[in-house]
């Protein structure tokens, strides 16, 4: 059984803010990402489960700015790790409005405020 789907596209973007709230991390990002256009999200890093291995889990809300001028609204979840200083990597599944399921793979750099990945189609 394949349940991960065909690569969907690459996006690169940047993070807009980052507030620590009771909840967790939330940062804000704006990525172009390819056929899905302009994306606006927000994501909630929320708090270490395993401190010792600097890893939890994430709460998404996001909406998509399509190129030809339409907005589908999206969220999901999943989970991050520390990758570096002041680095995450975000492994999450989405539900789009239209009904297309994706799974995405986002590094933040928290410093430099930069965001890149990649879009897969979810089976």
């Amino acid at each position: 059984m394949n349940v991960l789907g065909e690569k969907l596209t690459d996006f690169a973007g940047k993070i807009t803010s980052v507030t620590a709230t009771e909840a967790g991390v939330v940062v804000n990002v704006e990525n172009e990402t390819g056929p899905f256009g302009n994306v606006l999200y927000t994501v909630t890093l929320g708090p270490a489960i395993a401190p010792e291995e600097e890893t939890g889990g994430t709460y998404d809300s996001r909406a998509s700015i399509l190129a030809r001028g339409g907005t589908v609204e999206f969220s999901g979840g999943g989970v991050w790790r520390t990758s570096g200083p002041n680095q995450r990597i975000l492994k999450h599944i989405t539900q789009l409005a239209n009904g297309q399921r994706t799974f995405a793979v986002d590094n933040f750099d928290l410093v430099k405020n930069t965001a890149f990945g990649t879009v897969y189609a979810l089976d």
